[in-house]
């Protein structure tokens, strides 16, 4: 039996990626659910779980910074990716509709913001560990508002006050991507199906151009990148600036692909210092390009 963690309770939207993610493994599986994306990463780190399902990007509010951050840090690798259609409801226990306290988990407060600004703007939003959270607290405390899916506002016995309330971008429906992440590498290589591979590179140089250098790289080797992200490095490295930073990149091909092994290399070799043996490069997994 494999054990999955994930952020719980079992009612998140978390909870219901990892059910769409159990059933593709094909395998006897026990879901567990935790308190936070770190309480995740680390069960599967220290062997407590085999997998763990973290969110990872959001159409309105875009990267998880935590969930790369986690990952890299835990040296874990990711199998698969989940996507995840989020519509969001208000509701309220009972006939309690006062313009109180508003609860979710924060993305989904930032995802309704349009709407809780016409219609609840003095309202004082109060982040949780969750949108099934939300309702849970709302139902046992019968005061104040929750955002959640319809499903979980009425499993919890609230009445629904307003339905489909997130933010609209180019009129499109607003998802979540759900990382499986594990200790080593998923699914074998199939050129038939389309690929995403994230990688991580900490140069240990810093010169005008870096940035160019390594996505003309990728360019030479016939890929293209999906995302980018930069943030501070993680790793303790020394070397001219104040500042060193790292990269995150999401390129559209499998680790195990010619041309990305290729390029790779070549990455490996540019930004790696002479005599140092440090890890400028690390791939984090490789996973099937979910369906747009």
């Amino acid at each position: 039996m494999k054990k999955i963690s994930y952020l719980g309770p079992k009612n998140s939207y978390t909870g219901q990626a990892t059910k769409m993610l159990a059933e593709r493994i094909r395998e006897e599986t026990e879901l567990v659910d935790l308190v936070s994306l770190q309480a995740v990463a680390n069960s599967v780190a220290s062997l407590d779980a085999d997998m763990g399902v973290m969110a990872c990007y959001n159409y309105l509010e875009g990267l998880v910074q935590e969930c790369l951050d986690l990952i890299y840090e835990n040296d874990l690798r990711i199998n698969r990716m989940q996507r995840l259609p989020i519509v969001l409801s208000i509701g309220a226990y009972k006939e309690n509709t006062s313009k109180g306290e508003v609860y979710s988990h924060p993305k989904a407060l930032a995802q309704c913001s349009e709407w809780l600004w016409s219609h609840y703007k003095d309202s004082e939003q109060i982040p949780v560990t969750s949108t099934a959270a939300a309702a849970e607290r709302v139902a046992e405390t019968r005061s104040g508002l929750a955002i959640a899916s319809s499903g979980v506002l009425e499993k919890c016995g609230l009445k629904i006050v307003a339905e489909d309330i997130g933010n609209k971008k180019h009129g499109r429906t607003n998802f979540t991507d759900f990382y499986l992440v594990a200790r080593e590498n998923g699914q074998e290589y199939d050129e038939t199906k389309r690929y995403l591979t994230m990688v991580a590179i900490t140069p240990y140089v810093d010169k005008p151009g870096l940035l160019a250098e390594i996505l003309q790289q990728v360019t030479y080797h016939n890929l293209n990148n999906a995302k980018i992200h930069s943030r501070p490095a993680l790793d303790d490295i020394v070397i001219d600036t104040l500042e060193p930073q790292m990269f995150y990149l999401e390129i559209m091909d499998h680790q195990a692909s010619t041309d990305l092994r290729r390029c790779i290399d070549s990455l490996r070799y540019k930004l790696t210092p002479k005599g140092r043996d440090v890890e400028t490069v690390r791939i984090l997994g490789s996973y099937e390009r979910p369906e747009s």
